[in-house]
């Protein structure tokens, strides 16, 4: 099993803390970015088997910029699935990870953290469905490179 497995495995372990009594803050905020985290070192990972010399495999995964990769999702958000709800769910993942990890205002509920991980769930369960088709390869090579034509 790869790192974003422990990574999703993580964030039902930090969803589960506290039942039945009322859950930490701190706990749901941190099952929020790991659920963020699982999809974002799938999608690095793939992305780095295609390198041809494995022992440079782990430095070109930590070469990818969260921005670069929220940019290529926006652009294939609107696509049919799967690679549409990949996309789609990166940037909700994304965006529920800022407010987990810097909106302190907000207060997260078990099943809206539950939602997250379902989000990361589903996502990497398409993912293994087209991760060798060429439109998820374009994606992969767009989460790296910037300004790109699709």
């Amino acid at each position: 099993m790869g790192y974003h497995h422990d990574l999703i495995e993580h964030a039902i372990d930090l969803w589960q803390l506290n039942v039945p009594d009322k859950p930490r803050q701190a706990d749901l905020r941190r099952a929020v970015s790991a659920a963020y985290y699982s999809l974002f070192h799938l999608l690095t990972t793939e992305a780095a088997l295609n390198w041809r010399h494995e022992r440079q495999r782990h430095d070109f995964a930590r070469m990818f910029d969260h921005g670069r990769m929220r940019s290529a999702s926006e652009s294939r958000k609107t696509l049919e699935e799967p690679i549409g709800v990949v996309a789609k769910s990166f940037l909700k993942l994304q965006e529920a990870r800022h407010k987990a990890d810097y909106d302190n205002s907000k207060v997260w509920s078990r099943t809206e953290v539950w939602e997250m991980i379902a989000v990361a769930q589903d996502a990497m369960a398409f993912w293994s469905d087209i991760r060798e088709k060429e439109i998820a390869q374009d994606y992969l090579l767009d989460l790296f490179v910037l300004k790109r034509k699709i």
